[in-house]
């Protein structure tokens, strides 16, 4: 359902809002490493990420890549939205060109209930839901372990 780009976005932001709440501003190598992502690419979605506001960086000693908003303020759909549109949401599940409603394909109305969940758990979800999640130790992700209290 997730671009490759996307997911690794999400995993990147939760990295970096579990660091933020402690402070600390992380950089792209040390992202890549701990999620273990590649380098490079992580760059690109991350410098995307800034530019288009959801996350910001600071260049020199002490820089890196934080939170400028609260994590309860970022919903999932928005990074979904940003990376990826939401086209994956709109178009057909067969791959027609003409399905809706009116006119569904067979796969269409179980499509579109799938679609209004992701939808909603998308849209009611947030960054400090999944960080909350990883800090209870309920959730994880790759080589991140809840921060020493």
């Amino acid at each position: 359902m997730l671009s490759k780009t996307t997911e690794y976005a999400l995993r990147a932001i939760v990295y970096i809002a579990l660091n933020d709440a402690r402070s600390l501003r992380v950089g792209i190598k040390e992202i890549a490493k701990e999620l273990e992502l590649p380098t490079h690419f992580m760059g690109k979605i991350l410098q995307d990420l800034a530019r288009k506001g959801i996350i910001a960086s600071m260049k020199g000693p002490g820089g890196g890549f934080f939170l400028h908003r609260s994590a309860n303020d970022i919903s999932i759909l928005e990074v979904v939205r940003t990376i990826d549109g939401l086209e994956a949401f709109r178009k057909c599940g067969m791959g027609m060109k003409e399905c809706s409603d009116t006119h569904p394909c067979p796969l269409h109305n179980d499509i579109q209930h799938y679609r209004r969940q992701l939808l909603t758990t998308f849209s009611d979800k947030t960054i400090q839901n999944l960080v909350d999640g990883i800090n209870t130790g309920e959730f994880f992700i790759t080589n991140v372990q809840k921060p020493a209290e």
